[in-house]
């Protein structure tokens, strides 16, 4: 029986530059803690450091393999397992199922269909080999939107699957010191923050075309985050092609206080990706009572019907419109659809709500 066990968090790597899955899952396992589910860490490169690592409280090993020589088994109820197609994930599968310990899968959007095209053939291949059948073997899928449990059953799996969405922390001075509040109006130029992995599907191109047919005027865009795969150099001669180098800006990835920071000297938040299973840069920017703009690439209709942003289709034909939209709409409105798009996030997105939905799915599910 799984109740009063505990959870065992399964990552291939907590390195924040990794993308939201590393941050996800720790934080994740930190309010199912405060929640009452215990849990523990399996990942190779787990490391005491904020400043490039999701660090969490819990006890973490290195293998699962670590884990089953310390831990009694009967105090195991599950793994959780964070991810796809890494072999290192493949070998928890196979070792969980010989020492008989159900675990479940978040796939994190890997297996969209436009993750599964990237790099098509070594994904089919790993596939057939050996990730549909891990994937079978699951006591359960969570999907973080409807769109992503859709794409399990086109692929053919019919496990139980949870719809639950990541959460986000809020901070407590946007939320508890309202009139403490930076105000936005009296800024002489606007910014728009696009914040994120500066990677292909992350749509960068798309919204520098973009930029260039508005050209609103009084705006700046800035561009935070990692740079995946040398994205950021073709990105920047985009920039420069269309001559937009003086309202384009581009910095590193920040994390903790300065991240808080930047979505608060913010007036727009863009995200024009291809793909997204869930997009948590989005919850954030809504927290930070930043209306947003995105595509329908991310499973965000929620923006229209709260009123508080942009979904449209993930072409340059409309980006261009929605940008054009955002930045022609008064500081006042932006800040009306930025206060809208905070309540409906903290009702939908705050961590207590999903830790206590995913351990009711744990205690449904898991044998």
């Amino acid at each position: 029986m799984f109740k009063g066990k505990s959870v065992i968090h399964v990552i291939t790597s907590t390195r924040l530059d990794r993308g939201g899955p590393s941050l996800s899952a720790t934080q994740l396992m930190e309010a199912l803690r405060l929640g009452g589910q215990e849990g523990m860490l399996v990942c190779p490169d787990a490391q005491d450091d904020p400043k490039n690592y999701a660090v969490c409280s819990s006890k973490s090993y290195p293998s699962l393999e670590h884990l089953l020589a310390v831990e009694p088994r009967e105090s195991i109820g599950a793994l959780h397992i964070h991810g796809v197609w890494e072999w290192y994930l493949h070998q928890v599968s196979i070792l969980a199922r010989k020492s008989r310990i159900p675990y479940v899968f978040s796939p994190h959007g890997m297996l969209e269909p436009w993750a599964m095209s990237h790099r098509r053939w070594k994904k089919r291949l790993a596939w057939w080999l050996y990730q549909r059948n891990d994937l079978k073997h699951s006591a359960m899928l969570l999907a973080t939107a409807p769109s992503e449990a859709e794409q399990f059953s086109r692929l053919g799996l019919t496990n139980k699957t949870v719809v639950l969405p990541n959460g986000i922390d809020f901070p407590a001075d946007l939320l508890d010191k309202e009139s403490e509040q930076p105000s936005r109006d009296s800024a002489a130029i606007r910014t728009a923050l696009f914040l994120s992995r500066i990677h292909p599907k992350k749509g960068l191109g798309m919204l520098v075309e973009a930029w260039a047919k508005v050209r609103p005027q009084g705006w700046q865009i800035r561009v935070v985050g990692p740079d995946a795969g040398g994205h950021r150099q073709w990105v920047e001669s985009q920039v420069k092609r269309y001559d937009l180098q003086k309202s384009w800006t581009f910095q590193e990835a920040v994390y903790g206080e300065e991240k808080a920071k930047v979505f608060l000297s913010s007036d727009l938040f863009i995200l024009p990706t291809f793909s997204e299973n869930f997009g948590i840069a989005v919850a954030e920017a809504l927290a930070y009572r930043l209306p947003v703009v995105t595509t329908t690439g991310a499973p965000w209709q929620g923006l229209i019907d709260h009123r508080c942003g942009w979904w449209v289709a993930p072409t340059v034909e409309g980006i261009t419109q929605a940008l054009a939209q955002a930045t022609s709409t008064s500081s006042q409105e932006l800040n009306a659809m930025g206060q809208r798009g905070r309540t409906w996030a903290r009702e939908e997105f705050a961590w207590p709500t999903i830790a206590q939905r995913l351990k009711e799915a744990y205690e449904l599910y898991i044998p």
